[in-house]
C-alpha cells in the first residue's frame, strides 16, 4: 500500500481532506459508534502516515482512547458579544480606547 504525505497535497485536496474529517466527525449515531471510528483513526494514522492520531474521543473511563497525552487543549468556549454596550465583551476585556 502507498503512503500518503499529507503534506504534498495541493490546497486544494487538504481542503477536501479536512471536510471530510469535520463531516464525519458529525455522523455518528452513539457515543460507541464515536468512539469505535476513533479508533479507527488513530489504527489508520498509526500505519498509513506513521503518525500518532492527536484528537482520539476520550472513554467513558476519562482517558482518551490512546493513552498519550498530545497536550491537546480543552474547548474554550466564545466571548459573549454585546455591539451595543459600552463593554462589549464583557468582564472578559477592558472597554474599548476613544
Amino acid at each position: 500500500m502507498n503512503k500518503v504525505n499529507l503534506l504534498e497535497l495541493d490546497s486544494a485536496d487538504m481542503v477536501d481532506v479536512i471536510h471530510y474529517f469535520f463531516d464525519e466527525d458529525m455522523r455518528y449515531a452513539s457515543y460507541e459508534s464515536a468512539l469505535m471510528h476513533s479508533k479507527l483513526r488513530e489504527q489508520i494514522y498509526g500505519s498509513l502516515y506513521e503518525k500518532h492520531y492527536k484528537y482520539p474521543i476520550k472513554d467513558s473511563a476519562g482517558s482518551s482512547a490512546s493513552s498519550a497525552d498530545d497536550g491537546v487543549k480543552p474547548y474554550v468556549p466564545p466571548t459573549e458579544f454585546n455591539p451595543e454596550s459600552s463593554n462589549p465583551f464583557g468582564s472578559t476585556l477592558d472597554a474599548p480606547i476613544g
